[in-house]
C-alpha cells in the first residue's frame, strides 16, 4: 500500500493546506468559517472528480465545475459549468441536444481558472450564434486536426481544456443541452484494472490543482475588494477575452455593504437583454450564498418589473417584502456581479442607479403600487427555487 500512500497523502496535505488559507484571514467569525469548510467541501469534491474523472485525454469526459454545493469564483448559479481534459494535440468530437438554455458558449483554454495560478489562455472559442444545428435540435463539433465543413474549432497543444458554460434564465423550464465527447484520431483501447501508480499520480493532481485554485481565488478575491467600487456600479460592459468572461457579455460588478437595519436598492432601467442576472457573492471565499434555497441571485425571469418598466432590486439581510429581494444570509458585505446577455440591440442599460436606505423606508423607493410578498409567499419562492434547483442537477 505504499505506494499509493504518497499520492494520498499529497492530498491530504493539500486539504490542510487550504484549510491554512481559509484561516489566515484576520477577524473571521465562527459563521465566516462555517462558510469557508463549506466552500471547501465543494473544492474536495469538485478537484477529486476532475482528476479522476476527466483527466484521461483519450477517454474525455465532462465533469460538473459548480452546482448547489461547489461554487466559486464569483459565479452564476443560473450557468451550467462543465470541462473536460483533452490532448491539443488531438482530435475530439463533441455531439449532443441543443436544449433549450437561454445562451451556450465552447471554449478552448489552456486551463480553468486557478490552474497553475493564472485565468488560463482562451485558445479558441465558438459561441451560440456560430453553432450550426439540425432541424432536430442535434448538432456536431469537431476539435481539432484539419479543418472542415461545419462545427469545427481549430486546437493546439496549448489546450488543456475544454470549457463549456449554458446561460439558464428560467430555473423551471429550460433545459441544459446534454453533450457527449470523445477522441477520434487514435483506437482507445479498452481500459484495464488501474495502476496502483496511476491512481497516486490523480490524487496527486487534485492536490496541486485544489491548492492553486483556492490559492489563487483567495488572493483575486483580495484584490478585488480593494480596487471595486462599494454600493456604487459603472455601467455594464464586455469584459476582456483574456480575463476569463463570458464572451459576448456586458456585465459590471463591484461590492456592496449592506448594515443591519439598511438596504442597498438597485434600479436598472428597460433593457431587451434575453438574460440579465444579478448574483451576491461571499466576501471572503468569492463563492455563491446558499444558492440552493436562497434567493442571492436572480435571473429576469425570476424578477418582477415595476410598473414604470424599471427593475428594482433590494439587497437586506431581512425580508423587505419585495419581489427581487437579494438576500445576503446575514452577511453585511461582498461582491456582486450583475449580467446581460443575448441583447438584440446590442445596447446595455446605462450604470445601475443605488440608493441606501433604511429598511423600514425601502417602500418609498419603488412606485406606490408595488405588490408586497408576505411571509408565506416568500417561503413559497424558497421552495420553489430549491425544487427548481434540484431539478436542475438531477
Amino acid at each position: 500500500m505504499s505506494d499509493i500512500a504518497n499520492g494520498y497523502t499529497q492530498f491530504l496535505e493539500a486539504a490542510r493546506e487550504v484549510e491554512a488559507i481559509i484561516r489566515a484571514h484576520p477577524g473571521t467569525t465562527d459563521a465566516d468559517l462555517a462558510e469557508g469548510y463549506h466552500y471547501l467541501s465543494g473544492m474536495w469534491i469538485f478537484h477529486v472528480e476532475r482528476a479522476f474523472k476527466s483527466y484521461d485525454v483519450d477517454r474525455p469526459a465532462f465533469v460538473r465545475d459548480m452546482d448547489n454545493v461547489r461554487t466559486w469564483g464569483l459565479p452564476t448559479p443560473d450557468h451550467h459549468y462543465y470541462s473536460a481534459q483533452i490532448d491539443g494535440a488531438g482530435v475530439y468530437r463533441l455531439f449532443g441536444n441543443r436544449g433549450t438554455t437561454v445562451d451556450y458558449c465552447f471554449e478552448l483554454v489552456s486551463g480553468l481558472a486557478g490552474d497553475d495560478g493564472v485565468v488560463g489562455d482562451r485558445i479558441g472559442v465558438l459561441e451560440s450564434s456560430r453553432l450550426q444545428i439540425e432541424a432536430d435540435g442535434h448538432f456536431e463539433l469537431w476539435i481539432g486536426g484539419p479543418e472542415r465543413p461545419g462545427n469545427w474549432m481549430p486546437c493546439d497543444q496549448r489546450a488543456r481544456c475544454l470549457f463549456v458554460r449554458q446561460t439558464v434564465n428560467d430555473w423551471l423550464t429550460e433545459q441544459p443541452t446534454p453533450m457527449l465527447i470523445e477522441r477520434m484520431d487514435r483506437p482507445t483501447p479498452i481500459p484495464r484494472r488501474p495502476a496502483l501508480a496511476d491512481v497516486q499520480k490523480l490524487y496527486a493532481i487534485a492536490a496541486k490543482n485544489m491548492v492553486d485554485q483556492v490559492r489563487f481565488l483567495d488572493d483575486f478575491a483580495q484584490n478585488w475588494g480593494k480596487i471595486l467600487p462599494v454600493n456604487a456600479y459603472p455601467a455594464p460592459s464586455v469584459g476582456p477575452a483574456d480575463a476569463g468572461y463570458f464572451p459576448g457579455q456586458y456585465n459590471t460588478k463591484g461590492r456592496w455593504e449592506v448594515p443591519a437595519g439598511k438596504a442597498l436598492v438597485i434600479t436598472i432601467e428597460p433593457n431587451d437583454a434575453r438574460y440579465q442576472s444579478l448574483a451576491l457573492a461571499h466576501p471572503l471565499w468569492f463563492n455563491s450564498l446558499s444558492p440552493r434555497s436562497v434567493q442571492s441571485s436572480i435571473t429576469g425571469a425570476q424578477s418582477l418589473a415595476s410598473s414604470d418598466g424599471r427593475f428594482r432590486y433590494v439587497i437586506a439581510g431581512e425580508d423587505p417584502g419585495i419581489w427581487n429581494w437579494l438576500d445576503t444570509t446575514g452577511i453585511t458585505s461582498g461582491f456582486i456581479f450583475m449580467r446581460f446577455q443575448q441583447l438584440a440591440s446590442r445596447t446595455p442599460p446605462g450604470a445601475p442607479r443605488t440608493r441606501l436606505v433604511s429598511l423600514a423606508s425601502v417602500r418609498d423607493e419603488f412606485p406606490a403600487d408595488e405588490p408586497r410578498v408576505s411571509p408565506t409567499e416568500r417561503q413559497a419562492i424558497s421552495r420553489l427555487r430549491r425544487l427548481s434547483a434540484d431539478r436542475r442537477y438531477a
